[in-house]
Order: C-alpha cells, then structure tokens, then sequence
C-alpha cells in the first residue's frame, strides 16, 4: 500500500517523496486504487491555505490563488490535458487528424477557449461558495476529478498503443476501481452528506460520457482524455456546490 500511494503521488502530484521509486506498469496500476486518497490530499492542501488567506486577502484573489495553486500541485497535467483534447475532439475530421492534433504541444483555438472556460467558472463557483459549501467542495472536487481517471481507465480503451494513458487503461482492473470507489463514495458521503454523493453521481455520469465520446472520435482515450475528464469533473464539483449555495439563499430570502 505505501508503494502504490507514493507512486500515485508521484505521478499526480509535484511531491516527489522519493526518488528511487522504480516505474513499473503493474505498480502504476495498481497505485490507482489510491488516486481518490492524492486527491483529497491535494483537496486538503487547497482549504487550509484558503483557511490561512481568509483574514489576509479579499475572496477574488484568495480564489485565484486556490486556482493556480491546484495548477501548480498537480503540474499542469489537467489543464495540458484538457487543452490538447479540446483542440484534438473538435479540431480534426478523422481519427487520425485527431490524434495527430492531441500530439501537437501548440495551443489552439478550441484549447485556448477550453482553459478560458474551466478558469472563469471555477472562479465564479468559488466566488459563490462560502462556509461549509466552499469547504466541501474544495476537498471533494481535486478528489473526485482523480477518481474519474479509475474510472476512465476501466472503462475505456486506448485510442494509442504506447504512452501513459494505454498502461493506466491496460492495467487498472476490479481491485483498482473497488477500492477508489469505496474510498469516493465513504469520504463524499461523510464530508458532502446528499450533496457529495449527487457530486460522486455526476461526476461517475461525466466520466462515462467523456469516454463514449472519446471512443467515438478516437477510437479510444488518451493520457489527454484523463486530463481533460479530471478537469470537468473538477470544475463541475465546484459548480454543483455553487448551486447549492444559491438554492440556499434563494429559500432564506
């Protein structure tokens, strides 16, 4: 268990805990049981430092500061991911062109208009979320959005036969998706109560539409395809509290 959480980190996360850690593809698979655990980690990090910024710095720059520190802890690899299959889904007329584009490390149109969007709507949604919504949703929402990789992963084929997203998908089985999802549905319903567990339900159904539609451009998913799917699951998590902040006000007027 402390290999395959260290490796999750270590692929998830700018945390390197160790350098000695071998890449294995088993080990890799098997460390995505625990990529809900690096999430609520990651989730953890994010509402004690807004806890830390709360007396020190107005709520629109405390926002951005979350937004870019969850940038920066998970290297990137979300926001890289959703660009390339933002340019690549939408931006070629076969499969080939498709994958061709996802390869391509320029930004187009689509991906420039895809980081645009999650950004302004994960700013708003925080803009929104105050007391115990913004809490849970800033520890459910990094949680769930690595909890969709296990899912993508075992659901999905590969669209390539070679890079990270084939070995994930070649190796996450029964085991892997068990234990990531008992771990999502004990922490979503113990912290978010019936609003985690509709934000577990979303999440489970954006996933699986993300990954019939990536087989159905693709033929498959992609490394790309996880990052993208982590990053609409996050940005939906936030949103969905922020829904819920403002069913709240609207009955208390």
């Amino acid at each position: 268990m402390r290999t395959e959480l260290l490796s999750a980190l270590q692929f998830l996360t700018i945390f390197q805990l160790t350098k000695t850690l071998p890449f294995d593809e088993r080990l890799f698979g098997r460390s995505s049981a625990y990529f809900p655990v690096v999430g609520l980690i990651l989730g953890a990090f994010v509402w004690g430092a807004d806890t830390l910024l709360q007396k020190t710095f107005p709520p629109t720059l405390r926002n951005l500061v979350l937004v870019v520190a969850l940038v920066i802890l998970s290297r990137g690899l979300h926001l890289d991911g959703l660009a390339d299959s933002a340019d690549g889904l939408f931006g070629g007329l076969d499969r080939e062109r498709r994958l061709s584009i996802m390869k391509d490390s320029r930004i187009g149109t689509f991906g420039t208009l895809a980081l645009i969007s999650v950004v302004l709507f994960k700013l708003r949604a925080l803009d929104l979320l105050s007391g115990s919504d913004r809490s849970v949703a800033l520890l459910l929402g990094p949680m769930l959005s690595r909890w969709a990789y296990v899912v993508m992963a075992y659901r999905a084929l590969p669209a390539r036969a070679d890079g990270l997203g084939a070995v994930l998908v070649r190796n996450v089985f029964v085991r892997e998706l068990a234990i990531a999802s008992g771990t999502s549905l004990l922490v979503s319903i113990l912290i978010g109560g019936v609003g985690g567990l509709l934000a577990l339900l979303l999440a489970g159904a954006f996933t699986l539409g993300m990954t019939r539609f990536c087989t159905a451009r693709l033929g498959g998913v992609t490394g790309d395809s996880f990052g993208a799917v982590g990053e609409i699951v996050e940005t939906s998590t936030f949103c969905l509290f922020a829904l819920f902040a403002a069913d709240v006000s609207d009955m208390s007027l």
